[in-house]
């Protein structure tokens, strides 16, 4: 069903199965070898486990929005602000520590306006859906060309509404500003210790979020990019390109190229709201376009689909875990000197080993986003160009 490259999978040892398949919780692990020698010959636990290992999985996801004809079958049903996520549980969402996508519409209650949407292309997300979204999403972009749409109050209100809810988000809808373009955004972190014992620690990774639907991001833009990949391990996802077509241009292309260049790891971007092709460039990801991964468009199998990009970052025992967690606590009580505080502390950059997958979804007929049958999956990795990327990737 898919391609993968150099995957690295984690499987707790005991899942206990809430409601359905649908709730996942893992507990801390004991390793089996780590069991036999004690039983064996009983020594003295190790009352100082170092760590030996960590990893990051992240679903890294495409055009997010419910609202508009989302909304009105949401609101008709008997699911009411739980329909557009009632689908997300075939995604696996306990396989990953955190799902990152960009939202493309500002929160406020400007939707029980009267106003025509669909000619005014004035998007707007109730916030009544957070709590639902809160329980799927960790972080969300706002580098797009419509969180603007009711203004800067609107923008405001969009970044209350996330913080209220304890979304973390990063981007900007002025492709000329600098100062919000790039964050920390702080992700859970799976240690592994020498005891065999699992511990959630958390960690800081970049994330940039722009847009070039009205004009090519500008050179300081590019330099923010560089200033937080020189502190952190970042992930750009940019929002532009052409729509409705199935390869970058060329000037997607190399402006995705020169996000490498500035030191990005990955660049994984939406805006043309089909899925684009994939390519690795300096043996780094990129994907120019992952289509639609919420959205009320319906109208093409193009439009209804999307390639949500598994990331998995893992790190060795050289890291200091624990003092990562402790600047990651602090990011997350003061966002607007995260990134100073990280200096500061003189810690070397994180350097994950990366490895990708992709999830194909739908949304066809019903507009609840859900995994994609298999032949969609061969479909989606075809455009992907998924198999010959995967080998060209450090």
């Amino acid at each position: 069903m898919k391609s993968s490259h150099k995957i690295a999978i984690i499987v707790p040892s005991i899942i206990l199965v809430v409601v359905a398949g649908v709730c996942l919780t893992t507990i801390p692990r004991i390793s089996k070898n780590i069991v036999g020698s004690m039983a064996e010959s009983p020594g003295t636990p190790d009352s100082n486990p170092t760590p030996e290992s960590g990893q990051t999985k992240l679903l890294l996801a495409g055009t997010t929005f419910w609202g508009r004809n989302t909304n009105k079958m949401a609101r008709a049903s008997n699911l009411g602000v739980k329909y557009p996520f009632s689908g997300l549980y075939t995604l696996d969402r306990g396989e990953y520590d955190a799902w990152i996508a960009g939202l493309e519409c500002p929160l406020t209650l400007n939707g029980h306006t009267d106003y025509n949407e669909n000619t005014l292309l004035k998007f707007n997300c109730d916030p009544d859906y957070l709590p639902e979204a809160a329980k799927w999403f960790t972080a969300l972009s706002l580098g797009n060309n419509h969180t603007d749409n009711w203004g800067t109050a609107g923008f405001a209100t969009t970044k209350e509404y996330l913080q209220d809810s304890n979304v973390q988000y990063f981007g900007h809808y002025d492709y000329k500003n600098t100062q919000e373009i790039c964050s920390p955004i702080i992700v859970p972190s799976r240690v592994n210790y020498s005891d065999g014992t699992e511990r959630i620690l958390q960690i800081p990774i970049g994330f940039c979020g722009l847009h070039g639907v009205f004009g090519i991001p500008t050179e300081a833009a590019f330099q923010e990019i560089r200033k937080i990949s020189q502190i952190l391990p970042t992930i750009v996802m940019p929002h532009m390109g052409k729509e409705y077509e199935p390869e970058a241009d060329a000037l997607r292309t190399n402006l995705y190229h020169k996000m490498i260049d500035y030191g990005a790891d990955m660049v994984i971007g939406d805006h043309p709201h089909w899925i684009q092709n994939a390519e690795a460039y300096k043996g780094k990801l990129i994907v120019y376009s992952m289509g639609n991964f919420m959205f009320d468009q319906l109208w093409s199998a193009e439009v209804v689909r999307s390639a949500a990009i598994s990331a998995a970052a893992t790190f060795d025992e050289t890291v200091d875990y624990e003092a990562w967690d402790e600047i990651s606590e602090g990011c997350l009580k003061h966002r607007s000197t995260c990134l100073n505080e990280i200096t500061n502390t003189n810690l070397p950059r994180l350097q994950p080993s990366w490895s990708f997958n992709y999830r194909g979804t739908t949304t066809a007929s019903t507009r609840i986003t859900r995994l994609a049958d298999p032949v969609e999956q061969t479909a989606i990795g075809n455009r992907l160009n998924w198999v010959n990327t995967m080998k060209n990737l450090k």
